[in-house]
């Protein structure tokens, strides 16, 4: 059912904490910092809405750098984050794919892949999205970056859905929110799967691709898993096996960097804390503590140590008092969160 709205601003703080609360609201999905020539703190307010999975998110920002490093994708969202600019601009990069948005264009940010850019005073209405439903409607593409601009008649018809979808979340009492939720990401899924080009088998390579990863997920501390392993136990060829994951760059590429990501996690968790670097790397088929130092700092800018350190800071202490409204904060944006695989995986 729709929640009530959330609001967090920087205009709930003094003005020499502005810029700590813009951190701290920004924190699920960036690190902002001020444009070289921007004069005084960071600016943003905004207004969020659960309705069913989706959460609706109306902002106001102000000028401002922003980006989304390896770091932010390990805390755990990977939604699509579908952003109507209404007022503003933005350039920025979502890895290979450059952007450039104007007042009126709509971008989508897969939210487990990194992005940066910049932008100066605006405002958005943002939907993020389930991953899973909206894979199944565009069948796996790529949608990393994809940028509608304000002229076609498909972002047109998106801007109009979009506004009429917010408004209703507002509005919307708890009766029929599933139907009405998954009608809309229909839409939207086959609005964008328009705009993007389609790969080779879409829906058979997007099956498998999922049973690969979930495998993938669930055998990490494996010390077999590698391409062999995978030929063997999914009965594809070695050259199939790497077209599946040719953008990342083969998929012993995709388990040694999920292998970090786990390394991370568990160096950043309480258990983790009572456990050596060295012994979190071999569990994670890592033989050398250099090969896994090397390897970790290129993967997130900073060390194993680093990263236990980094994971146990906490909100400017001057904005305890509004701990209540960050923690429902990050429990609305993490509701939507899904990474059961489709059924019939294993």
């Amino acid at each position: 059912m729709a929640a009530d709205g959330l609001i967090l601003s920087t205009d709930m703080v003094a003005p020499d904490l502005r810029t700590d609360m813009c951190r701290e609201i920004s924190r699920p999905f960036f690190e902002p910092t001020l444009l070289a020539d921007a004069p005084g703190s960071l600016e943003l307010s905004l207004q969020t809405h659960l309705f069913g999975r989706t959460v609706v998110m109306a902002s106001r920002h102000g000028q401002q750098q922003y980006r989304r490093d390896r770091r932010h994708v390990l805390g755990g969202m990977d939604q699509y984050f579908i952003r109507l600019l209404l007022a503003g601009d933005h350039n920025g990069a979502c890895e290979d794919r450059t952007i450039l948005v104007a007042a009126g264009d709509i971008c989508v940010f897969d939210l487990s892949r990194p992005f940066q850019g910049e932008g100066g005073n605006g405002s958005v209405l943002s939907l993020m999205l389930p991953r899973n439903p909206v894979d199944k409607v565009t069948g796996g593409r790529d949608l990393h970056g994809l940028l509608l601009k304000k002229d076609e008649p498909t972002t047109r018809f998106l801007t109009d859905f979009m506004i009429s979808f917010a408004t209703l979340a507002k509005a919307n009492d708890g009766q029929d929110t599933q139907a009405i939720e998954d009608a809309a990401i229909n839409l939207i899924g086959a609005c964008l799967a328009r705009q993007t080009p389609p790969q080779q088998d879409p829906a058979l390579a997007h099956v498998l691709r999922h049973r690969l990863l979930h495998f993938i997920d669930t055998h990490l501390a494996d010390p077999a898993l590698g391409p062999a392993l995978l030929m063997q136990r999914f009965q594809v060829s070695r050259a199939h096996l790497y077209r599946m994951f040719e953008t990342e760059g083969g998929v012993a590429t995709v388990i040694r960097e999920k292998r970090l990501d786990a390394a991370f996690h568990a160096l950043a968790s309480s258990d983790g804390k009572s456990r050596s670097v060295t012994e979190i790397a071999h569990r994670f088929g890592f033989s050398s503590s250099t090969q896994f130092h090397r390897a970790f700092r290129t993967r997130f800018s900073l060390t194993p140590n680093q990263a236990r350190s980094e994971r146990s800071t906490t909100p400017h202490q001057r904005l305890k008092p509004l701990g209540g409204l960050f923690d429902e904060y990050v429990r609305q944006l993490n509701f939507g969160v899904s990474r059961t695989p489709p059924t019939g995986e294993s």
